[in-house]
């Protein structure tokens, strides 16, 4: 009984170590089939748990890589329709400059105001631009409102947004794929500082307002000057606030006019009686600026204020072209950022995969010795299973 129980437990033992073998063997062969050391998330937990962690950062850097790519695309369509903007600005301030020329008849300066027209036509179809998606590009974050609108005189309002849309392109970083319209349209840097000059000048004068800056914010005052002979040859000046003298004194042309937090410099031949009104405006629309330079093109070349007031008009149109090609500038910095980050991308999903191949892809060299040694082993257990299977107590009898 007790060489029965010993025959059968060799017996089980050898089949054991058969099967642990052919496991291995099989395994090892698995592996050189298909090329990865790691075949089941058994073969080594932690590599697996590492390797699923790699798979979830490669998967969120190609959704940031294709929000990229739509980012771009979406900036380069931006950049298009900015550049054609500042195209048509230069092409309205060299025509108002035409309008300056003395020389124009009634009928030539007829002629400009409708090139003015259709420039402020096509400055505002780009304005109401729609990307592939049917989206309007410049309603800030309402992308599905007309963002303008014009009247019968040519009065524009806006119905977007202050905001811009942006695309996440990175853990930390999101990019802006839009300018609300409002900014970039109408709410340009006034060439003259805080104030819109407002002209009533005498017969030959060419006096023009240089710049009116009030370092007051809290000061919502109008304010005019009054030009007026004074002896030796000079002029005084006296200004009003809300309508009510507020200072009267000599002209100095190198130190201008103050008063208070107001600092104001005027240039160009002064007339006795000239005046310029001050209202306050930091900013200026550029839709307003066209269709201020249409309704001074019915205006005689004979007129100084009206003369005057088109110069007004060519510093707001030089002004917004500067406004245009700063855009354009923001979007070229924002395109190399995309690229800068693309890149970086790029190298951080070949880190990835490099580690990933450390962890997972199949050293082939190890892989064969490692078969040759199981399979040598399984040898072995076959052969000595083989003796085990043929042993018996009848051999000894």
């Amino acid at each position: 009984m007790m060489n029965r129980i010993s025959s059968f437990h060799n017996y089980q033992s050898v089949q054991n170590d058969l099967r642990r073998q052919e496991g291995k063997v099989h395994h090892n062969q698995a592996q050189l089939a298909s090329g990865k050391q790691l075949l089941q998330p058994s073969d080594n937990p932690l590599a697996t748990h590492y390797i699923q962690n790699i798979g979830q950062q490669s998967e969120q850097l190609n959704q940031y890589v294709d929000s990229i790519v739509l980012t771009r695309s979406r900036l380069e369509h931006n950049e298009v329709m900015v550049s054609n903007v500042e195209e048509y600005v230069d092409e309205g301030k060299r025509t108002v400059m035409e309008m300056i020329n003395g020389s124009l008849s009634p009928e030539d300066r007829l002629a400009k105001q409708r090139e003015l027209e259709e420039l402020f036509s096509n400055v505002l179809t780009l304005g109401n631009t729609q990307d592939e998606s049917g989206n309007y590009v410049f309603s800030g974050t309402k992308p599905k409102t007309q963002p303008f609108f014009s009247d019968k005189v040519g009065n524009v309002s806006y119905f977007g947004d202050d905001y811009q849309r942006k695309m996440r392109i990175s853990n930390s970083q999101e990019m802006p794929v839009n300018f609300p319209g409002n900014k970039l349209f109408m709410e340009i840097e006034n060439p003259f500082g805080d104030y819109e000059p407002g002209y009533q000048l005498k017969e030959g004068s060419e006096l023009l307002l240089e710049r009116a800056i009030n370092l007051n914010d809290t000061d919502s005052s109008s304010y005019k000057i009054t030009f007026v002979d004074m002896p030796d040859n000079n002029y005084g000046y006296q200004l009003e606030k809300d309508g009510s003298v507020v200072k009267a004194d000599t002209f100095d042309p190198a130190e201008g006019i103050q008063f208070g937090d107001l600092s104001i410099q005027v240039r160009g031949q002064i007339t006795k009686g000239d005046a310029i009104e001050l209202t306050p405006q930091k900013t200026f629309s550029l839709f307003d600026t066209f269709k201020n330079a249409q309704e001074l093109s019915e205006g005689s070349v004979s007129d100084t204020s009206n003369t005057a007031e088109l110069h007004q008009v060519t510093e707001e149109f030089h002004a917004a072209f500067i406004h245009m090609n700063k855009a354009r500038s923001d979007v070229g910095a924002r395109l190399s950022t995309l690229d800068i980050q693309e890149q970086q991308h790029e190298d951080f999903k070949m880190t990835l995969a490099k580690s990933k191949s450390n962890f997972e892809d199949l050293d082939y060299a190890a892989a064969i010795i490692e078969f040759n040694e199981n399979s040598r082993a399984l040898q072995a257990s076959q052969q000595a299973f083989g003796k085990t299977k043929d042993l018996t107590l009848f051999n000894y009898i």
